[in-house]
C-alpha cells in the first residue's frame, strides 16, 4: 500500500454493491458494461489473479469472439489509463497489473470495501470467540453497512449468474446470519432489524437467512410481519423452485407462531372513538408520532446511520422509514401487530415503489403521513408515506401494494379491504387530495 502523506487512498474501490472507483470523492465514469464488468471480477476477487480466459468465459460464454483476448487487453488498457491517467506506455501501474497468471488489481483494506468487510467480520468472529460479544456486535455492525446490495451490481450486468459474485454474495450473507444470532442474543435482534431485511430483500431463496430474518422481526415484536414473509416465501419457493421450504425455515415459523399466541394480547381494550393527541411510546430510531384521529404522521430527523457517501438519504431508509411509519399509524389506532397474528391473519407488501422527488441529507427533518386505501376487496393499498421535509417540499412518496393473508389457509384473504379497514376503525382514512399527488 502506498502511503500518500494524509494516509487517504488516491482511489476508493467499492464492489459490494453497484461496482464504482472514486477519486478524492468524485466518482470515476467506469466506460462500457464490459469494461466495468473485468474490473468488477479483478475487484471480487479481493486484488488475486484473474486468469484472461475467466474473463472471456464471464464476457462471451462459451462462444467469444475470435478477437476476445484483444478486447479483453485493450479494456484492461483503458482501465489502467482511467485510473493513471499519465502513465507512460508498458510502465507498470499502481493498481494494474498483468503476468503469466493474468490481471490483478493491486487493492487492500483500505481502499476496497470487500476486502475491510472481511477484516470486520474476522474481528467480529474472533471477539465472539474471545467471549465480548458487544465488541462483536459493532464490527458486525461496521461490516454490514459496507453492504449496498448484490456484489457490483451484477444482476444488472449479467443475463446469468457468475460463480464470482455469487461467492462474495454468499459470504456476505453468512456474515449477516451471524451478526442476526448475535443480535437476537444480545437484544432480541433489535439493532439489526434494517439491515437485515436490507440484504435480505436481496437475497430471497437464502433460507438461512430468510430464517433469521423472521427470527429477527418476531423478536422486535413484529410477528405478524414474520408470518407473512414465511407464505410469501413459501409460495415464491413453490412457484419458481418448485420446492417447500427447508427445514431451517420451517423451524423459524413455527417459533414465531409460539410467540405470537393470543394470551399475548390479553387485558387489550379498543374504544369506538379515537382519542385526540393520543400520547405513545415512540417506535425504533426515536419516532415521534402525532394522532389526531384523522392524520397521522411520523416525524424523523435524519441521521448519520441513514446517509449514504454521496451524502443523501440512501434508498432503503425510505423503505425503512416508510414500514416504521405504517406500524406506528396501528400502534397510535390501537392496533397491535401481534393481535393480527393472532386473529389469523398477517399483511403481505405485493409491490413497492419509491419516486423521489428532492434530495434528502443528513439534519433534515421530514413528516411521513401514511394513508389507507382500498382499491378492490383483495387489496389493501398503503399510500404509506409522503414525505414531506420541515420546508413544506414534498421529498418522495413510498407506495405499497398490499394483501391480506389468511394464515390458517396460507392464501390472500378475499375480502382483504373489509377486514383490514375493521382491524383499522379507530383509525380514519388520511385524506389527501389527488392533485397533490399528481403534481408530485
Amino acid at each position: 500500500m502506498v502511503d500518500d502523506g494524509d494516509r487517504s487512498p488516491p482511489l476508493l474501490f467499492e464492489v459490494l454493491g453497484p461496482i464504482r472507483v472514486r477519486r478524492h470523492g468524485q466518482e470515476l465514469d467506469l466506460g462500457p458494461r464490459q469494461q466495468r464488468l473485468i474490473l468488477a471480477l479483478l475487484l471480487a476477487r479481493g486484488g488475486q489473479p484473474v486468469g484472461t480466459g475467466e474473463v472471456i468465459s464471464m464476457l462471451w460464454g462459451s462462444s467469444p469472439p475470435t478477437s476476445a483476448v484483444n478486447i479483453v487487453h485493450r479494456y484492461v488498457g483503458d482501465l489502467r489509463r482511467l485510473f493513471e491517467p499519465d502513465i507512460r506506455p508498458r510502465a507498470r501501474g499502481r493498481w494494474l497489473a498483468s503476468d503469466a497468471a493474468g490481471y490483478r488489481i493491486l487493492v487492500d483494506e483500505q481502499n476496497l470495501d470487500l476486502l475491510s468487510f472481511r477484516r470486520l467480520a474476522l474481528e467480529a468472529r474472533s471477539a465472539v470467540a474471545a467471549g465480548r460479544p458487544d465488541a462483536a456486535m459493532v464490527a458486525y455492525t461496521k461490516a454490514l453497512d459496507l453492504w449496498r446490495g448484490p456484489c457490483a451490481g451484477a444482476p444488472e450486468l449479467l443475463a446469468e449468474q457468475f460463480e464470482a459474485f455469487n461467492a462474495v454474495d454468499q459470504e456476505c450473507t453468512g456474515v449477516a446470519s451471524d451478526a442476526a444470532d448475535l443480535s437476537l442474543l444480545l437484544d432480541g435482534g433489535r439493532s439489526l432489524l434494517c439491515t437485515l431485511r436490507r440484504v435480505a430483500t436481496h437475497h430471497l431463496f437464502d433460507e438461512r437467512l430468510q430464517a433469521r430474518l423472521m427470527m429477527v422481526l418476531s423478536g422486535s415484536g413484529q410477528q405478524a410481519e414474520a408470518i407473512a414473509r414465511y407464505h410469501l416465501l413459501r409460495r415464491k419457493l413453490r412457484e419458481e423452485l418448485g420446492v417447500d421450504p427447508g427445514p431451517e425455515l420451517q423451524s423459524a415459523y413455527r417459533r414465531v407462531l409460539q410467540q405470537s399466541s393470543p394470551q399475548e394480547n390479553e387485558g387489550r381494550q379498543r374504544t369506538s372513538t379515537p382519542e385526540r393527541h393520543r400520547e405513545v411510546a415512540p417506535p425504533d430510531r426515536g419516532l415521534q408520532t402525532r394522532y389526531d384521529g384523522v392524520t397521522h404522521t411520523a416525524s424523523i430527523t435524519v441521521g448519520t446511520d441513514d446517509v449514504g457517501p454521496n451524502g443523501h438519504v440512501r434508498s432503503s431508509r425510505f423503505l425503512d422509514y416508510a414500514i416504521q411509519a405504517r406500524w406506528a399509524a396501528l400502534a397510535d389506532a390501537g392496533l397491535s401487530i401481534k393481535e393480527l397474528a393472532s386473529a389469523g391473519v398477517g399483511p403481505v407488501e405485493l409491490d413497492v415503489s419509491i419516486k423521489f422527488l428532492r434530495e434528502l441529507v443528513l439534519g433534515d427533518e421530514i413528516d411521513v403521513v401514511t394513508r389507507f386505501e382500498y382499491p378492490s376487496p383483495k387489496i389493501v393499498r398503503l399510500v404509506q408515506s409522503l414525505f414531506r421535509r420541515s420546508d413544506g417540499v414534498l421529498a418522495a412518496i413510498v407506495t405499497s401494494v398490499t394483501g391480506l393473508m389468511d394464515i390458517a389457509e396460507r392464501r390472500l384473504v378475499d375480502n382483504a379491504a373489509e377486514v383490514w379497514a375493521d382491524f383499522l376503525q379507530d383509525l380514519a382514512v388520511v385524506d389527501l387530495a389527488d392533485s397533490e399527488l399528481d403534481k408530485a
